[in-house]
């Protein structure tokens, strides 16, 4: 149930909004024509642009004076408005459906690819996928990985060697199986 205030805010609101369907009515056509023949907006938008101008009406509410001029100004300032926003969006050329991306067209491969590498890693030897990881993964260098691996630089480095070499031909076996 809405106490005494509420039933006033509700009725104030009910008015408003009938104010401004009636300016809604009267000025429509006339703030179509400024949008349209002034501004050169399509008239899809046009309709767009205007919901919003009487949209703003309404927020405003009593404080406007001038309703007419009020829409007009209002109308002419979304109609500029629309323009810097359109003027940052490129059309699509007319062949943009023939056209196609390069990057697209490779992501088929690059994810069999990944997927492929990935299944060859997962056949390697637990060492083998550690030193992969901390190398390539992580960044780490010989050096610190012979210390993580508790053995010699050059043995990591040979490590490195060897694990690489052995992931190399898993993926050469798996992807000469699939064709």
């Amino acid at each position: 149930m809405l106490d005494h205030d509420g039933e006033r805010a509700v009725a104030a609101a009910e008015a408003a909004a009938d104010r401004v369907e009636a300016f809604y009515l009267e000025y429509r056509l006339l703030l179509i024509h400024v949008a349209c023949r002034k501004f050169r907006v399509p008239e899809k938008d046009a309709e767009g642009l205007i919901q919003e101008v009487f949209l703003g009406l309404l927020r405003a509410g009593d404080g406007v004076v001038n309703v007419r001029a009020w829409l007009v100004a209002a109308v002419c300032n979304a109609s500029r408005h629309y323009w810097r926003g359109a003027s940052r969006i490129e059309p699509l050329p007319d062949d943009y459906e023939l056209a196609s991306d390069a990057r697209s067209e490779q992501l088929a491969e690059q994810m069999a690819t990944n997927l492929t590498v990935r299944q060859a890693i997962g056949y390697l030897q637990p060492r083998c996928r550690e030193t992969l990881w901390l190398h390539y993964y992580e960044g780490q260098t010989a050096r610190d990985m012979a210390v993580a691996l508790d053995t010699s630089p050059r043995y990591a480095e040979k490590l490195i060697h060897n694990c690489l070499e052995r992931v190399r031909q898993i993926y050469n076996t798996i992807t000469t199986l699939k064709r």
